[in-house]
C-alpha cells in the first residue's frame, strides 16, 4: 500500500504544472449561445478536465448527464438548475448520471469547472436533445480543444469528436 501511495505521489509531483489561464483565450461553446469555454488542462490517462465555462445572461444549457464526478466552482454571477441557486463561491457536486439543464438569468455566471472520469472511463458528459437523440463529449474531445487560439479552434472539424 505505502508504495502505491509514493508512486502516486511522485507521479502528481511529476504532471504539476503552473497553468496562467488569462494567457488561454475563451472560445464559442457552438451548441450553447452566449457561452465560452476554456480548456485549460487534460488528463487523458485519468480522463480529468479542467476547464472554465462562462455563460452569458439568458442562457439555457442542453439538458444532460454526468458518467463522471464534476465539480462547478461559481467565480461569478449565478446560475441554476433543479431548486439550486449557485452563487459566487458556491460549489455544484456531481456524481452519477441524473440529468439536469443549467440556466442563468440576468446575471450569467462564470464557473472553474472539472470532470473526473478515472482511469478507463473516457466518457464524461451525454447531451440529451428534445427530439431524442443524445451526444456524448468524452475525453478526446476537450483533449483537442485544450488551450486553443480561436483560429485553431475554427479549423478542428468538431464533429469527428463526437459520438
Amino acid at each position: 500500500m505505502t508504495q502505491t501511495l509514493n508512486q502516486a505521489v511522485n507521479k502528481a509531483r511529476q504532471m504539476t504544472e503552473h497553468i496562467r489561464s488569462d494567457d488561454i483565450p475563451s472560445l464559442p461553446y457552438g451548441p450553447i449561445p452566449n457561452s465560452e469555454w476554456r480548456v485549460l488542462q487534460v488528463d487523458e490517462e485519468w480522463n480529468i478536465v479542467v476547464m472554465n465555462y462562462r455563460m452569458g445572461p439568458w442562457v439555457t444549457t442542453p439538458v444532460h448527464g454526468h458518467h463522471c464526478a464534476a465539480t462547478a466552482y461559481t467565480l461569478e454571477g449565478e446560475w441554476f438548475y433543479d431548486d439550486y441557486c449557485f452563487q459566487a463561491g458556491d460549489i455544484a457536486f456531481e456524481i452519477g448520471e441524473e440529468t439536469h439543464q443549467p440556466i442563468t438569468k440576468d446575471k450569467g455566471a462564470t464557473l472553474l469547472t472539472t470532470l473526473i472520469g478515472g482511469k478507463g472511463n473516457d466518457r464524461l458528459l451525454e447531451n440529451h436533445f428534445p427530439d431524442g437523440t443524445t451526444q456524448m463529449l468524452r475525453t478526446r474531445l476537450f483533449k483537442a480543444c485544450e488551450r486553443l487560439t480561436p483560429e485553431e479552434f475554427a479549423k478542428l472539424d468538431l464533429a469527428t469528436l463526437f459520438d
